[in-house]
């Protein structure tokens, strides 16, 4: 078979069935490269982007227990505060 070239197009009359067919899958490769190309592309910037995701996920999670323990100690020092509250209450009650 001859080289179908921009210069050199191949005469698909004087082709067989088979360089035809052959000619046709060349010509669908050379199309769908590009398509493959940006698939991949595509497929690995979403993986980076997924990455990037579960690193801030993971660092907010820490944020969020760190701020929860915060939380529950100032909830433990109120809870002190109001029962010492209540006591001197009851004691000048008292008085």
């Amino acid at each position: 078979m001859k080289a179908d070239t921009p210069i050199a197009l191949a005469n698909l009359t004087q082709m067989t069935e088979d360089e035809r067919e052959l000619l046709v899958n060349r010509i669908r490769e050379r199309r769908l490269a590009p398509v493959r190309a940006y698939e991949e592309l595509t497929a690995a910037q979403a993986l980076v982007r997924k990455d990037k995701l579960e690193i801030q996920w993971t660092k907010q999670m820490e944020m969020f227990t760190k701020d929860l323990a915060r939380a529950d100690k100032a909830m433990e020092t109120l809870e002190k505060r109001g029962t010492k509250l209540r006591a001197i209450k009851l004691e000048v009650e008292d008085l």
